[in-house]
């Protein structure tokens, strides 16, 4: 029985000495991850908050302007985005329209655009935009929609503009791929998401469902300086519905365009419409 018993203890002695040197090796290595998916996902894409607005992008490589709403850019999207569920992806294009950028998370740069489809000047991860580490129950990958932006020659430059039809200016490299793209464009999103992640005020309703006046929810024409008639333009009020916050022309090519090829792209601007709250 001593045998037996002596034999079993050392048995037991065994298999902790293995499970300790597993562990030692495995939490290491544990860390090291950890650290790693840290350190490569930006605040934005690790703490993830709901946002709702759109900007209007053109894309021409060597003069060709690529089609957003071709099928390979093209995602579904869910019916209620008017609700305040955090979509699975922060950007994307739908409905088979062109230029309309539908940005979902706040916080989204023109580099993570650039990234999300095929362009990446911000390093990070391969084929991601970082991990999503808001409920460490469930840390999901973003992964970006793939290499479909057109292969560029290594002397080419990129020429930025942001306008419309009735003007433009140029605009910095390295500001369209760093910055916020409200602080990019100038403008602040209007969707009631956005407030609540600035801490500002909204009305009850709008707290449990923050949708973007992005669609047809609100009618702000009417006056608010007093006056029975309104003073908003046709495309001032769809600017607004659509929660739009600015148009951007990039070309990349060795020369710079010519001011007429540039106000061709900003007389080309895909037009706005009253639409139903989805995306």
């Amino acid at each position: 029985m001593e045998d037996k018993k002596a034999t079993s203890q050392k048995r037991l002695k065994k298999l902790v000495r293995a499970a300790t040197m597993i562990v030692a090796a495995v939490v290491p290595l544990a860390l090291i991850f950890v650290g790693y998916v840290y350190a490569n996902s930006p605040e934005v894409i690790r703490n993830p908050k709901l946002e709702h607005y759109h900007f209007r992008m053109q894309i021409l490589v060597n003069g060709k302007a690529e089609n957003f709403g071709t099928k390979a850019y093209q995602t579904g999207y869910a019916k209620d985005q008017c609700n305040a569920n955090l979509p699975e992806q922060p950007i994307h294009f739908h409905d088979n329209k062109d230029q309309f950028t539908h940005i979902h998370w706040e916080g989204m740069t023109g580099g993570m655009v650039m990234k999300y489809y095929g362009w990446n000047y911000i390093g990070g991860m391969d084929n991601a935009l970082g991990y999503k580490l808001d409920d460490l129950t469930d840390i999901q990958k973003v992964t970006t929609h793939g290499d479909y932006l057109p292969g560029l020659p290594a002397k080419e430059e990129f020429h930025i503009y942001t306008g419309d039809e009735n003007g433009y200016k140029k605009r910095n490299f390295d500001d369209w791929r760093s910055k916020d793209l409200e602080e990019f464009f100038g403008k602040t999103s209007n969707s009631p998401a956005h407030k609540i992640n600035k801490g500002e005020e909204v009305s009850f309703l709008d707290s449990l469902f923050p949708k973007a006046y992005a669609h047809g929810t609100e009618d702000h024409s009417s006056t608010q300086s007093g006056n029975s008639e309104s003073t908003e333009t046709e495309e001032q009020k769809l600017t607004r519905i659509n929660n739009l916050i600015g148009n951007v022309v990039i070309f990349v090519q060795k020369d710079a365009p010519t001011d007429q090829q540039i106000k061709d792209r900003f007389n080309k601007l895909e037009p706005l419409t009253d639409s139903t709250c989805g995306g």
